[in-house]
């Protein structure tokens, strides 16, 4: 047993504690149990030695005493410190009896007056306020209607490109078609005609050999354009095979090859109305007993 300890309760698990006068003045009398971390005063629950009883008697009323628990298992109680010794005065010192020994009834108890360390011996930490400051650039926010100025161009130019590199499909729409007329009587726009051979069909292909041309062949055709606008004559391609497929003969005749140019207008089909076409070709021989013809763009 050591000299001026007491001995304390848990008051949450009853686990009994030995406690030194010097583990209670670092602690300022508050104490952690070991067993459950419970913070309890150690003084109000101090235990009075009773006499010795049997060991089945005692071991029943309380459990074991901790004499070998280390300094360790008790910790000081955190408290929030005071900014200042006005706010929060010092507590008066708590004198803190310790009982005598069952053994020594004439020794006189001891008192140890235990002192709380004052406020002004605890360093504090002093957090001082700063200000924000935000970053500006006010070189920014000059230059912005410049950005939305250059922003609004860029649109524009792009539409612009868009419209002139595409003006061969968009003009013939009569969304742009205004659009288009009114430009293009101040700039040379170079509107591109409009050809669509898928349009043209052929009514009629009908060989037969020629009337005065001795070898020669007269070929009679009926183009049709069904499309809903004027587009130019298509360029022929006769071609001429054998049995087998393979090419005998083949031409390619432009519209101004097969028309006349004073009585018809080359880039000006009219549309729905048969168009009677009559060619004078040289004979492509026995051979050429496999024909075909194919409507390709004009070259203008």
């Amino acid at each position: 047993m050591q000299n001026n300890s007491i001995i304390t309760q848990c008051p949450s698990c009853e686990t009994q504690f030995r406690v030194t006068p010097g583990q209670l003045k670092v602690a300022n009398g508050q104490v952690r149990c070991g067993a459950c971390l419970a913070i309890f005063c150690a003084v109000e629950y101090e235990q009075k030695p009773q006499s010795v009883e049997p060991a089945t008697q005692q071991k029943a009323k309380t459990r074991r005493v901790h004499e070998d628990e280390t300094p360790d298992t008790f910790e000081k109680l955190d408290l929030d410190l005071p900014i200042s010794k006005e706010e929060t005065p010092a507590p008066e010192p708590t004198e803190i009896t310790t009982p005598s020994e069952a053994d020594k009834p004439e020794e006189k108890t001891q008192k140890e007056i235990i002192k709380k360390v004052s406020a002004a011996d605890v360093p504090t930490l002093t957090i001082e306020a700063e200000p924000v400051v935000l970053n500006r650039s006010y070189g920014a926010k000059a230059s912005s209607p410049w950005w939305f100025i250059g922003c609004v161009l860029a649109i524009l130019t792009l539409i612009a490109q868009h419209l002139w590199f595409n003006r061969g499909d968009l003009y013939w729409t009569h969304t742009y078609r205004p659009l288009y007329d009114t430009v293009c009587q101040h700039i040379d726009c170079q509107i591109p005609t409009r050809v669509d051979t898928a349009k043209i069909t052929n009514q009629q292909f009908l060989i037969r050999p020629h009337s005065e041309i001795a070898d020669a062949i007269t070929i009679d055709l009926v183009l049709i354009n069904e499309a809903n606008h004027n587009q130019p004559y298509p360029a022929l391609h006769i071609a001429f095979s054998d049995l087998k497929g393979r090419p005998v003969a083949s031409r390619t005749l432009q519209p101004e090859s097969y028309l006349d140019r004073s009585v018809v207008n080359l880039k000006s089909m009219p549309t729905h109305q048969p168009i009677q076409i009559s060619l004078d070709l040289m004979s492509p021989g026995m051979r050429g007993i496999n024909y075909q013809l194919e409507l390709l763009a004009p070259a203008l």
